[in-house]
């Protein structure tokens, strides 16, 4: 058996955070997980900064934590997700200009880079985005790009996921948490935003071109992933591990749970990055879990609320694709994954360094590569600070955005059709791309 891992000490002031009028208003016990009974979970509530400042929003929204063995570490890491949530709130007060993109030419993340719906999504009456307009005002704010260090305006919208009222001419863009992260260490914070927005792009191609990925045995990725998918297995539910890394080369893993028994909930996906494949299959394990866990306890909510089938149109909600295709009725839409997996095993994947400067060096000169432009975002408030916080967000237009979505896939952006093609899959055009909603939630 494993130690539990341990929270850093000098970490526990994130509990300065915690209060009834607070960043984080309430806390859960943590408890252990009914799928993995050696791993705890615990969340995290956000408290009302709108309402507290006057700014009208009055969202609410919840941090989650799980770790193997660790109560103490599942209750930190969501303490430390709702601290990221608070930190996409509109609530920084940050410098913003309104202007347009043309007025702001060689000042500003440029607009050719911007992820677009092809012109079939943008017809659709029901569409929720539109197309971006050089020309209409909006607002924006400071980033600094990781290549050159130096400072460009980015759209609010880009770099806020929690804008408070937003024009019409920002609805260009998907408003989702991609790209947050809140750490101690401000270059931790920073390469761990930029492996999100990387798993997400991974996320959305495989998904829409219908990627075979190469497959990964839980035995070979490290006694903690052996372990979860041992006690997975004991409860009738197989964990199917792919490497998603892709022509990036970070160490990228997309898990599919399948529970041929369970009536509600068949089939359930998540991912992760890491330093290398075992971190981010850990990741993986834990998040895809959530999800099955997530739909089964909120599955009597609905019933008991008489919540009918929603059309994939009207998908708006978070969970809603992911409820959709974890019906057993569609568990064949996920065969292009599955079926012959154990015919395709991965490569070795090389691990990014432990250090923190050195892997986000690594990381944007892959970027470079593909001649994208990563851009961060400070996004700590004062209460962030105060607790020895750095919290950011990292924008990287070029990379393909992960949407829930169903009308906006973002079907128009070049990246969906190049990074197939540069890690050596077929590429799939636009007609021919997966018909079914994305079921990452």
């Amino acid at each position: 058996m494993e130690h539990a891992p341990q929270v850093p000490a000098g970490l526990r002031a994130l509990d300065a955070l915690v209060s009834p009028y607070g960043v984080v208003s309430g806390v859960s016990e943590p408890r252990r997980s009914p799928l993995l009974p050696h791993s705890y979970r615990c969340s995290a509530e956000v408290g009302e900064p709108g309402v507290a400042r006057g700014l009208g929003i009055g969202t609410r929204a919840q941090g989650g934590g799980r770790a193997p063995h660790s109560p103490d570490l599942a209750r930190f890491l969501a303490v430390a997700e709702a601290a990221e949530r608070y930190a996409g709130c509109d609530t920084l007060g940050e410098e913003r200009v309104v202007a347009s993109a043309a007025e702001l030419a060689g000042t500003c993340l440029e607009p050719e880079r911007f992820p677009r719906l092809s012109a079939a999504e943008y017809a659709h009456p029901k569409c929720r985005l539109v197309p971006f307009d050089p020309r209409a005002p909006i607002r924006w704010v400071r980033g600094t790009d990781l290549r050159t260090r130096r400072e460009l305006w980015v759209p609010a919208a880009m770099a806020c996921y929690g804008l408070a009222d937003p024009m019409d001419a920002e609805r260009f863009c998907y408003l989702i948490s991609t790209g947050y992260a809140v750490h101690t260490d401000p270059v931790e914070a920073v390469l761990r935003g930029a492996l999100e927005v990387i798993e997400r792009d991974a996320v959305a191609v495989l998904w829409l071109q219908r990627m075979a990925l190469p497959s990964l045995a839980p035995a070979a990725l490290g006694d903690t992933v052996r372990h979860l998918a041992r006690e997975l297995e004991q409860r009738f539910v197989e964990t199917c591990l792919f490497d998603a890394t892709g022509d990036l080369g970070v160490p990228t893993v997309y898990c599919v749970l399948v529970a041929p028994h369970d009536p509600a909930v068949r089939t359930a996906v998540a991912a992760g990055t890491g330093r290398d494949l075992a971190d981010a299959a850990v990741g993986a394990v834990l998040e895809a879990v959530s999800i099955i866990e997530f739909l089964h306890e909120h599955q009597d909510e609905r019933r008991e609320e008489g919540a009918g089938p929603v059309a994939v149109e009207d998908m708006t909600a978070l969970t809603a694709a992911s409820r959709y295709m974890a019906a057993p009725e569609r568990a064949a839409a996920f065969g292009f994954l599955l079926d012959g997996a154990g015919d395709r095993p991965s490569p070795a994947t090389a691990a990014l360094p432990a250090d923190p400067a050195r892997a986000l060096r690594q990381v944007i000169g892959r970027l470079a590569d593909i001649g994208a432009r990563p851009v961060v975002v400070d996004r700590t408030t004062r209460e962030l600070a105060d607790c020895g916080l750095t919290a950011v967000n990292v924008v990287i237009p070029d990379l393909q955005p992960m949407s829930v979505d169903p009308l906006a896939q973002f079907k128009g952006h070049r990246r969906l059709y190049e990074a197939p093609a540069r890690a050596g899959h077929p590429v799939r055009a636009e007609e021919e791309l997966n018909p079914w909603p994305q079921p990452f939630a």
